[in-house]
């Protein structure tokens, strides 16, 4: 349609994207549609601008339909980016192109047609329900999918429950060795771990008869938990069939089914070209999935493109196989494909200070360069001109408390102050300031191992810290960090869920009724209630209420549900949703009105609510019926169930597209897992404000085992076409540490602060020990070598 050399220089001239300047990037968009690629695309190297270019040029120049492309990705935040640009930077160049003079006007017809909005863009999960949906056999149901929560709530039921297995002792012993597992042999921790265990059996494809009968490499029989754990996983799937649901772990399997089964022929006849990003942190489940898609489009004389970045896989947790996107050229020759590899590595995101050490702290480990894709280059600065090239700065204090207060007044001053001045070891003088027509609060992030306020034992942690010193400030600054606490132990969470229970439930009558709920799940609802009575008595203020001759208290308005009394109308209503109630009795507590944090706890709740109704029989409702007041009770129970244990339980998380958007007007704090895809002015990293010389935080600095990820892996893969990995769970458990730090370093664009105890500077702590801690952030490497020096020297310290 449009010959190759017009659409690069319409690139150049109206997209103003020069691909000259990357010869990496101009040969990812320009390589012919038969072409299959393995793009490795360090940080901020223009990974999603390579996407959408070589997506529209497949369009423009190879007249490939639309609707013959589907483009993968890790996160729906993602998603929405990919998709935004393909359609934004399509919209421009197709009108570049019609108004062309030398374009014939049957072109220009073709042009007008086309609809970029066909083109598939999702995760995974989001595309595999889609097209299930659409090409499923008349008359049969399109997928269900259920939340976690939800599977969380039926693993609870039928897997536990059942039989009594919530009180065996060998499947509380078999959970229980898995590291940083004991500690949760609670009704909610074993049941996720039993998840766990399910999603990796579908993930690494074990074969399922095996793992339950079989003796392990050792010549060990298997542990008496294990057929423990294979029965409540088959209660578990057996209630989800019974009920027409997947979760998200089956829905992908399911998908493979049909594709390897032939109901999808006719989808597939149609792709031409398909495209993963974020492989580093695809599983085998997904990886024959993509070789299925892959093969039907090279079938279409079509492509796969993979992107991604070994030295960025950050979710083996949640099962990725990071040697599947290291070995991905010789594992795809089996469907009869040969990729061209292509680097990316210029950076565009960060200083050259930046980029230094981002590349010096991923060469410190000898032995970790065995797993790195073989010949992958340096990253380089190629960040446009001009900018200020601040070194990189550390701040290190004896205590965490001084840490708090030192670090509110450094990001007082960037944001509202006259600036810091700090200088290079040249004797080069920079200010760090944010811009005063610009620049906000959200340009400062801290990225921590884990955003939680308070640790185990309930003592502040930096997170909690920083937010009481940013409050106390002359003028205060917020801090957004909705994953900072468990949802259920939330003040405004608690008293929320406290009055719905009184509403409903007076007096917890039918919650008394319900001998089986989880005790967890009923101390905390007895919690709750504490909480709303406390919170009605100090009477917060009440809506405003013009046609009410007095104010509308929120005792008035319990009191009346209570009751079932109801205020300024004659009569009860026959039914409510419990959403309705929880919108109403939010008009009382105003963090949940206008706080951004607030609002967010608050559709979490709702959505646990909706969703949860999705699945019983009274569809999150509370049905009054005097005839029957039965069934107001049993409306009641199954609200409990469904909607009020997930939520006590700590089952309910706060999702990441409950954070597409972060506030502008506030410092936010994520986990690094969180921040992957984003990018910061000033990123602040915690390398070592918790800092112990304690067994249990080791896997945090300088691992002494594989950890749970590790374990499972262990236990797992000797029955899965995986095999038994190559290199020992330890060395696994350090490589997966190495690329935690090596994201955080590189999301930062213009200052990275690394902050913690001095004890972290200077390698021990005089509170606990003279001898030594290793510290992997700060330039250790496993053999216990120092690379980066005793006192950080390489870092400007403030």
């Amino acid at each position: 349609m449009i010959p190759l050399v017009d659409f690069l220089r319409h690139v150049e001239t109206t997209l103003r994207r020069n691909l000259q300047d990357d010869p990496g990037q101009l040969n990812a968009v320009r390589s012919p549609h038969s072409q299959s690629l393995f793009i490795v695309a360090g940080p901020g190297s223009g990974k999603t601008t390579a996407l959408a270019l070589r997506i529209l040029k497949l369009v423009f120049v190879d007249e490939i339909n639309p609707a013959g492309i589907m483009a993968t990705t890790f996160t729906r935040r993602a998603a929405a980016e990919l998709r935004s640009r393909i359609l934004g930077w399509g919209d421009r160049l197709r009108q570049a192109f019609i108004n062309e003079p030398r374009i014939s006007i049957t072109i220009k017809k073709q042009l007008r047609s086309l609809d970029l909005n066909r083109i598939m863009t999702g995760t995974i999960d989001s595309l595999a329900e889609e097209i299930l949906r659409e090409n499923r056999t008349p008359g049969t149901q399109p997928p269900v999918v259920i939340e976690e929560f939800v599977a969380n709530a039926f693993m609870i039921r039928a897997g536990l429950f059942n039989h009594g297995r919530y009180n065996n002792q060998s499947l509380k012993d078999y959970i229980g060795q898995l590291p940083e597992s004991a500690y949760r042999l609670n009704m909610g921790g074993i049941s996720q771990t039993i998840l766990e265990i399910r999603e990796r059996i579908l993930h690494d494809q074990v074969d399922i008869v095996r793992y339950r009968n079989n003796q392990r490499p050792n010549g060990q029989n298997p542990h008496s938990g294990v057929p423990v754990v294979c029965d409540a996983i088959d209660d578990y799937e057996q209630e989800l069939q019974s009920n027409l649901l997947l979760d998200f772990a089956e829905l992908e399997n399911e998908f493979l089914r049909q594709l390897q089964g032939g109901s999808l022929t006719k989808f597939l006849s149609t792709i031409k070209a398909i495209f993963v990003d974020e492989y580093q942190d695809t599983n085998l489940l997904q990886e024959s999935i993509y070789f299925e898609l892959a093969q039907a489009a090279s079938n279409n004389n079509g492509n796969i493109t993979v992107v991604g970045d070994d030295d960025q896989s950050l979710y083996r947790f949640r099962g990725a196989t990071v040697d599947l996107f290291r070995d991905f050229p010789q594992r795809v020759q089996n469907a009869g494909i040969t990729p061209k590899t292509i680097y990316l590595s210029q950076n565009y995101r960060s200083t050259p200070s930046i980029v230094n050490l981002c590349n010096n702290f991923i060469v410190l480990d000898n032995v970790y360069q065995q797993t790195r894709v073989g010949g992958k280059p340096q990253i380089i600065t190629a960040r446009p001109t001009p900018y200020d090239n601040y070194p990189i700065l550390g701040m290190f204090r004896d205590d965490v408390g001084t840490l708090a207060q030192d670090l509110a007044h450094f990001i007082y001053n960037v944001v509202r102050g006259n600036g810091v001045c700090v200088q290079d070891a040249d004797g080069q003088t920079y200010t760090i300031q944010v811009s005063s027509s610009m620049g906000s609060s959200a340009d400062c992030a801290l990225l921590c191992s884990s955003p939680r306020e308070t640790d185990s034992q309930g003592k502040p942690r930096l997170p909690l810290l920083l937010r009481w010193q940013l409050k106390m400030l002359p003028h205060p600054i917020q801090m957004f960090n909705p994953r900072g606490q468990a949802l259920e132990t939330i003040p405004d969470v608690e008293r929320l869920c406290g009055l719905m229970l009184e509403c409903l439930d007076t007096d917890s009558r039918v919650q008394n009724m319900v001998h089986s709920l989880p005790h967890i799940a009923v101390d905390t609802f007895n919690h709750w209630r504490l909480q709303s009575h406390s919170y009605m008595s100090k009477n917060p203020s009440p809506p405003t209420q013009r046609n009410w001759k007095r104010k509308l208290t929120l005792t008035d308005f319990v009191d009346a549900w209570q009751s079932r009394h109801p205020l300024g109308r004659s009569n009860w209503g026959k039914e409510i949703t419990i959403a309705d109630l929880a919108y109403k009795l939010v008009t009382w507590i105003p963090n949940m009105q206008g706080d951004i944090e607030g609002l967010v706890y608050l559709e979490a709740i709702v959505r646990t609510i909706t969703q949860a109704g999705q699945f019983g029989r009274f569809g999150a409702r509370i049905v009054f019926d005097n005839n029957n007041p039965r069934l107001e009770d049993n409306s009641i129970k199954e609200a409990l169930w469904n909607s009020f244990v997930p939520l006590a339980s700590g089952a309910i998380q706060i999702n990441e597209d409950l954070l597409e958007t972060l506030p502008r007007d506030r410092v936010n704090v994520l986990s690094i897992h969180q921040a992957k895809g984003l990018e910061f002015p000033l990123t602040i990293i915690d390398v070592g404000a918790d800092f112990r010389n304690l067994r249990s935080a080791a896997f945090k600095r300088f691992p002494r085992n594989g950890g749970k990820t590790c374990a499972m892996e262990d236990e797992l893969r000797p029955f899965s076409p995986l095999g038994i990995a190559r290199r020992s769970a330890l060395n696994r458990a350090f490589d997966d540490l190495i690329r935690h730090y090596f994201v955080a370093y590189s999301r930062a664009r213009d200052v990275l602060l690394l902050v913690g105890l001095n004890s972290v500077s200077q390698g021990y702590n005089t509170m606990y020990s003279s001898r030594e801690i290793p510290n992997i952030a700060t330039g250790w490497d496993r053999n216990g070598t120092w690379r980066w020096g005793k006192g950080l020297p390489n870092l400007i310290h403030i």
